[in-house]
């Protein structure tokens, strides 16, 4: 797609260096966009992980500054800001809920305020199944995480009603696939690799625990959710809400059985019976009217996830 001021379309990466990041970085560069990737200025200056893979250029901003974020944005002059930048751990919230709510809520304003002092620029903003639905109260949010979104979206959707921008939310459910995701996948893929690793030395691992084999996710490969966000920074309409949904909610004992397939050793488990509640499933019609349809299966989303953590503890080669 051109850019409205001539050739590729320039996209600017907030949280390029992140589990969604990285793969939105890649697959925007594939759909032939000049990708701005935009990491943490701590990031930026431990100099340990390799750069953002696609990206045309890397910049370092401290997203929490409004000065720096516009000046940021000033600098770019983008066609469309993918906004990924974020805390996403429930337990850091209920430690730290006003680190999380500045790094959700007034990141989201600053970048918002950043681009409307620019001339058609659209702005997805990624959210999350966790904060609660329209009509739900906010002050009934299970955690602090859950209300640092849902004061996201809501700026994100007044931005666009006060200002008129082009301003589009994005709400994923629980993202999988390889690269380091803090998941529960994720979690139960690096203790896996453990596991193989452990075996092969003659060292036993703890089991991993899991609160029940009932409580049912939609889970949903990163790489999709990438696509996702290419089909809406193109053809997304402002001011809605796009649900990012696989369609299919699968139990815990599923995911339990998934990793033991993919897995080279047997897996020790501890199962509970204390498990917290299902989610109610959404519908995603919105952003499939757009053409888009999950792709990767879940055996190969949990097959690559555990790959991609053999790999990292084997470090390089």
């Amino acid at each position: 797609m051109d850019g409205g001021r001539g050739g590729l379309m320039r996209v600017l990466v907030t949280g390029a260096a992140g589990f969604s990041g990285r793969h939105a970085c890649e697959r925007l560069a594939r759909e032939g966009m000049e990708v701005t990737a935009v990491v943490s200025p701590r990031s930026s200056a431990a100099g340990t992980r390799p750069p953002v893979s696609g990206a045309a250029a890397e910049l370092a901003c401290d997203l929490t500054d409004r000065a720096s974020v516009r000046s940021l944005l000033e600098q770019v002059r983008p066609d469309a800001v993918l906004h990924l930048a974020g805390r996403n751990a429930v337990d850091e919230s209920w430690r730290s809920p006003d680190v999380v709510l500045s790094a959700n809520l007034l990141s989201t304003v600053y970048v918002l305020e950043g681009v409307r002092a620019l001339s058609d620029c659209r702005t997805l903003v990624v959210g999350s199944m966790l904060s609660p639905r329209p009509d739900e109260d906010l002050t009934r949010t299970l955690h602090p995480y859950g209300f640092s979104k849902a004061l996201q979206v809501t700026a994100a959707l007044a931005w666009h009603h006060w200002y008129g921008q082009q301003v589009i939310v994005a709400e994923p459910c629980n993202l999988i696939g390889p690269g380091g995701s803090a998941g529960i996948c994720g979690k139960i893929a690096r203790w896996a690799a453990a596991c193989e690793r452990d075996a092969g030395e003659g060292r036993e691992t703890e089991a991993f625990r899991l609160s029940s084999l009932e409580e049912r996710r939609d889970f949903l490969d990163v790489r999709d959710a990438a696509a996702a966000y290419a089909v809406l920074l193109q053809a997304g309409t402002p001011g809605i809400r796009y649900a990012l949904e696989s369609g299919t909610l699968r139990s815990l004992g599923e995911v339990k059985a998934a990793f033991d397939q993919a897995s080279r050793v047997p897996l020790r488990w501890e199962i509970g019976s204390a498990g917290g509640p299902s989610p109610l499933a959404r519908r995603a019609d919105a952003i499939r009217g757009l053409g888009w349809q999950p792709s990767v299966p879940f055996e190969r989303s949990i097959a690559d996830t555990l790959q991609s953590e053999r790999e990292r503890l084997a470090g390089p080669t």
